[in-house]
């Protein structure tokens, strides 16, 4: 008798508790998916931004090449003017240094750590700002008191073309042995008989075949500075005469000990080899 109502009671009682733990489970799957869903939407707006960094950095890192090579033109600019040593006008000069953000540091996968390179270089790099503005400032009084001497100096490229051999330590194309490299090879895209330019006003002290150099020519600038010219095809200009830059002095040739149509382009300071490149501004 009790049996017959007794198993339709435990028998409800199962299915009210199987009720609410359906429900439970079922509220307990919805929250978790709602946090799923709001744990991606974070977690893509946090690489959105981590992204967003990333760019940033990148285009600081763009700003720090492009300021190195206006430091660049400026110190070459000095050394146009003859600006190398310290003066005292220089006092208030920061010298905050090179760059913070570059190819080491641009990790998507360490933000602080990128965020502090960041600021670091805009810090850096707002300092050097102040102090390029100043240093031009300096260059720019030294050229208009220094004009002649500016005009004088060696400052564009005689021919442009391609660099075939470097300024220093080079394997010698003939006897393969390691030696020094006075100066620079040019090919330009048009080979043998491109025109060679002055690259600043001077005098030519030599014109005519000087052994391994070929036909060459030497001019003789201002402020102890002379460029030398080699393996020459012919010369528009003579011993003692004057030129200008730009003028056309020589066309490119392949005399002497040479291996090909290309321009060997010295620049000497009191007779010692310097990198031409420093007195390049074009």
């Amino acid at each position: 008798m009790y049996v017959r109502f007794i198993l339709p009671f435990l028998f409800l009682v199962v299915l009210i508790g199987l009720g609410v733990n359906f429900g439970l489970l079922l509220d307990t799957y919805l929250a978790s998916t709602e946090l799923q869903t709001r744990y991606q939407a974070l977690e893509h707006h946090r690489l959105e931004q981590r992204l967003d960094i990333l760019f940033e950095a990148r285009r600081l890192s763009g700003l720090q090449q492009d300021f190195d090579r206006i430091d660049d033109f400026c110190n070459k600019l000095m050394v146009m003017t003859n600006m190398e040593g310290p003066r005292p006008d220089w006092d208030d000069f920061t010298g905050s240094g090179g760059p913070l953000i570059n190819s080491a540091t641009l990790s998507p996968y360490d933000t602080r750590t990128l965020i502090r390179n960041m600021q670091g270089a805009v810090a850096a790099l707002n300092r050097d700002v102040l102090d390029s503005e100043v240093l031009q400032q300096l260059i720019l009084k030294q050229v208009r008191e220094n004009k002649q001497l500016l005009d004088s100096t060696p400052s564009v490229w005689p021919v442009k073309g391609r660099i075939t051999s470097a300024f220093g330590m080079r394997q010698h194309p003939f006897d393969r042995t390691y030696k020094f490299h006075r100066g620079l090879d040019i090919v330009p895209p048009g080979g043998r008989g491109t025109p060679i330019h002055a690259p600043a006003n001077g005098v030519v002290v030599f014109a005519g075949r000087d052994g391994g150099y070929g036909l060459s020519l030497l001019i003789r600038h201002k402020n102890n500075i002379t460029t030398r010219y080699g393996h020459l095809k012919g010369m528009t200009v003579k011993r003692g005469q004057k030129v200008r830059r730009d003028d056309v002095i020589a066309y490119v040739g392949n005399t002497g000990r040479s291996t090909g149509p290309h321009l060997h382009y010295e620049v000497l300071v009191a007779g010692k080899p310097q990198n031409p490149r420093k007195f390049i501004l074009n």
